[in-house]
């Protein structure tokens, strides 16, 4: 895997926690969407945010999300919106998934410190084989899936996969339901004995019915235990995404040492959303009345260019072999929205236990409170290297670093319901070197321990100081120490990892009145990079086949965070700075194959838990296990036949969420469900 650094390592080589969601696992827990993958393995935190999910790692959010390496910026991070035109294909889409916990100084210009995600797509095989597979499950979700993949010619020199997915989805709230679409399809061909190049595009069409608040909760903060399928938003709540991927790929072996690999890639997204929530009380209100708080209309489209290359090879000195590696990579990301808000009538209030989604009319959204045009632009560059030396056969130094160079550019005009204009122009550029180091040893065969080091860069976009100049981008230390081991060919993983990560430079916000008490004649608040926060704690991981029969996946994270500096009268030196990042997280799945009835038979079980959460406004979820179970029958050696159950005790808890309170963000997570899956390989 490359994602951490640019040299293909085995897990037990990368000195940092790493961490692989198997097709295997996807296929047997029926999971198709990313956040369902996420929630499965090791220490990723994920958040229902703004009816959409964001994934954290050790208390800081994971911004970007690769594709083969080829990354885009996350909806909701940095100075890209939440309506963003992006969308998450279906994991139909892909092999396995790879997950880097602590910042990747070597392959990611934007250095933040949560982590990496890189969904590998599925690609061609030399040998035919084609599948089908459907699913229904208590809800009414419908999934049919075709995947047929092989050689094209005799030769095998030209292959090629196509992969076709329908899906009508039901959600357990009531009126909430979508439909899905995707093809993909992908060639590769041998250009010769060394060269293979790869071309391939997907398009996915959804709809969906979208939640951007979720409940309200009492004035107080309680749980008002309004049933689960509650759903506070209006009947003609849509969203319409549609995402079309072309990428090519040439890879050129000079000889047995040296390797040249391109990347092209271009994304382009395209969304229509509505919204009408109820999402806001008056004084007057009592716990179970609410007001609209949002009537809001978003239509954009984004277009999305990559290029990467990346050279490796090896050398010799000292009578070793050693690693070398050389990328570029380049990055454009211009994005544009409107958004319109329609005038609300504050004076209709709603009954949250009578209240229906046919309640709320649909607007006119010629009668505006708000019109405004919005263009995004990210622009990345950059050039990193790296050398793996070998002084001793037990001993491997990873040294290098990466220089980016990077630029962000957003504009909004807008129209106020009385006329005025409001207008944004904020420009942000900065270049950053970061260092990197990794040191591994291997104990024995099959152990090692390691240690590794990298710095951390985020731009801190928009932020000026009193002259109005750019402040400096937040920065920091990721340190990591740990052991790992691989065992039976490395079918079996295990390792265990000490973290520490400081973020400094963090903008402390001088609000305008602040500014006017300092200063009379000033015009604006103005930003300070002064504030600095630390996460530490330990992780542990076991994922592999124990016997021929008998698969597991264990991990466990202890992770604690807390403002070294004080920001604001709310955020004091020594508070937790990630409280809604639970201090304990378990994740556990383990299958095994019976020995009676030729192995036909197969039983599985797993958990996911987590301690007590609070929201930075004060809301609290206690902490929770769900259960889960599978049983497969074989009655042949193509057909499959699975029964797949979660949340069996049918447990009632909130989502994660950063900022929830008593009016938005409180967002329930699944009952129990049961999904009957069927697979047939020809």
């Amino acid at each position: 895997m490359r994602t951490t650094t640019g040299l293909a390592l085995s897990p037990k080589e990368t000195p940092q926690s790493v961490s692989v969601i198997t097709k295997k696992q996807i296929d047997e827990q029926g999971i198709s969407r990313m956040e369902d993958a996420l929630r499965k393995t090791t220490g990723i935190n994920v958040v229902a945010d703004g009816g959409r999910y964001r994934y954290q790692s050790r208390g800081f959010y994971i911004d970007q999300i690769e594709e083969d390496g080829i990354s885009s910026t996350v909806p909701g991070a940095s100075t890209n919106m939440y309506q963003d035109a992006q969308s998450m294909s279906d994991l139909a889409l892909y092999d396995h998934i790879e997950v880097v916990r602590g910042a990747t100084g070597l392959t990611q210009a934007n250095g933040a410190p949560g982590g990496t995600i890189n969904a590998t797509r599925k690609r061609p095989t030399a040998k035919t084989q084609i599948q089908a597979e459907a699913s229904v499950d208590r809800f009414g979700t419908v999934r049919t899936m075709g995947d047929v993949s092989g050689s094209l010619n005799e030769a095998h020199t030209l292959r090629g996969r196509a992969v076709a997915l329908l899906e009508k989805d039901n959600n357990f709230k009531d009126d909430v339901d979508g439909k899905k679409g995707l093809i993909y399809g992908i060639l590769e061909a041998d250009a010769g004995d060394n060269t293979k190049i790869t071309f391939g595009l997907s398009h996915q069409k959804k709809h969906e019915t979208l939640d951007p608040s979720g409940l309200l909760l009492s004035k107080t903060g309680q749980d008002l235990h309004l049933p689960r399928d509650t759903f506070l938003a209006a009947g003609w709540n849509k969203g319409k995404f549609d995402k079309t991927n072309v990428f090519g790929e040439v890879e050129h072996q000079f000889n047995d040492n040296w390797k040249l690999t391109g990347k092209l890639a271009y994304t382009h997204n395209k969304s229509h959303q509505e919204l009408g929530t109820l999402a806001s009380r008056q004084s007057t209100d009592s716990d179970y009345q609410a007001r609209i708080g949002i009537l809001s209309k978003y239509f954009g489209s984004s277009n999305l260019y990559d290029f990467s290359t990346n050279l490796t090879g090896k050398f010799h000195a000292l009578g070793r072999s050693h690693d070398v590696f050389v990328t570029y990579s380049y990055s454009k990301e211009k994005g544009d929205m409107r958004n319109i808000d329609a005038k609300k009538d504050s004076t209709l209030v709603y009954d949250l236990r009578t209240f229906r989604p046919s309640d709320i009319a649909y607007p006119d959204w010629n009668n505006k409170s708000w019109d405004g045009i919005s263009d995004t632009l990210f622009v990345t560059h950059m050039l990193s290297a790296g050398v793996r030396f070998n002084p001793l056969e037990q001993l491997h130094i990873l040294a290098g670093g990466s220089y980016a160079k990077f630029k962000s550019h957003y504009v909004e005009n807008a129209t106020r319901a009385n006329g005025s204009l409001y207008n944004e122009d904020t420009l942000t550029e900065q270049k950053h070197f970061t260092p990197y180091l990794g040191i591994t040893f291997d104990v024995t065969p099959n152990q090692s321990l390691y240690a590794s080091y990298t710095s951390i860069f985020k731009p801190s976009y928009g932020k000026k100081d009193k002259q109005g100049n750019q402040i400096k981008p937040k920065t920091g230390n990721n340190l990591e120490i740990g052991w790992k081991g691989a065992w039976y060919a490395n079918r079996l993983n295990a390792s265990v990892a000490l973290f520490q990560i400081d973020e400094k430079n963090r903008p402390l916000n001088i609000s305008k009145a602040q500014a006017q008490a300092e200063d009379p004649s000033a015009t604006r608040g103005y930003s300070i990079p002064f504030g600095k926060v630390r996460s530490h704690g330990w992780e542990a991981e076991i994922s592999g086949k124990l016997t021929d029969n008998w698969q597991l996946f264990a991990g466990y994270t202890f992770n604690t965070s807390k403002y070294k500096k004080t920001e604001s009268a709310s955020l004091p030196e020594g508070l937790n700075f990630s409280t809604h990042t639970p201090k304990h997280i378990f994740r556990l799945y383990t299958s095994y194959k019976l020995p009676v009835d030729s192995g036909k038979w197969q039983i599985a079980g797993g958990l996911e838990s987590q301690s007590k959460t609070q929201s930075s406004r004060g809301i609290k979820q206690g902490g929770y296990t769900l259960w889960n179970a599978n049983l497969q029958y074989r009655p042949s050696e193509n057909a499959t036949v699975s029964l797949i159950g979660s949340n069996l005790t049918n447990k009632r808890y909130y989502q994660n969420q950063a900022n929830r309170n008593v009016l938005a963000g409180n967002y329930l997570g699944e009952p129990r469900n049961i999904t009957l899956k069927f697979n047939y390989k020809f």
